[in-house]
């Protein structure tokens, strides 16, 4: 295979962040060999390195982000922004994840790990030829209220789908759990 094949091949799957096990599986070809293939890619500037064994065909730090650590789903300012509910492009691309936190400072990232009843209200839109898992605009601000944000004035949020998404916190318990089940108590209806 042709290294211009390879990346076509890459490309046209959808998903656009690989690590060597990914492209290997793609190409059908051993380990030992997408790894000679992704440094190649990179050195001719069809691919960027994002970290060890991790190479994307795409700059879009959102993309990257929900490709990179999986599972995850860009939430908070990140989501309400890719929505058009917020102005301000943010300075990092905040997501949530049920894995480890994590930060990536040289690409602007932030995963937050929740536990995994939380791990929903997220759906996947097409973005740059390839695809991104964004938070709904209710899962948004309720993922900042969980974390101590203040999500200020979001516009047009279904309350009904507010409380619905609060059953989880209530199952789920602990003290980040009661700040969100307060904050709907107390301030939603203002927002």
């Amino acid at each position: 295979m042709r290294l211009y094949e390879l990346r076509d091949v890459a490309s046209s799957s959808g998903r656009l962040v690989f690590t060597v096990g990914q492209l290997a599986n793609l190409a059908s070809i051993p380990r030992s060999h997408a790894k000679v293939y992704a440094a190649r890619l990179v050195s001719r500037g069809m691919a960027w390195r994002v970290r060890r064994g991790v190479i994307s065909l795409t700059r879009d730090t959102f993309i990257i982000a929900t490709q990179l650590v999986e599972p995850s789903y860009i939430s908070f300012h990140s989501a309400l922004y890719l929505r058009g509910l917020a102005d301000q492009v943010p300075s990092v691309v905040e997501c949530v994840t049920t894995r480890r936190t994590a930060r990536f400072e040289g690409l602007g990232l932030v995963y937050r790990r929740v536990h995994p009843a939380l791990f929903f209200g997220y759906e996947r839109v097409e973005r740059g030829g390839s695809y991104v898992f964004v938070a709904t605009p209710e899962k948004a601000v309720l993922d900042m209220v969980y974390f101590g944000l203040d999500p200020g004035s979001v516009p047009g949020l279904d309350h009904g789908r507010l409380a619905r998404m609060a059953e989880a916190y209530r199952a789920v318990g602990g003290y980040r759990a009661r700040r969100v089940l307060r904050w709907l108590r107390c301030c939603a209806r203002r927002s």
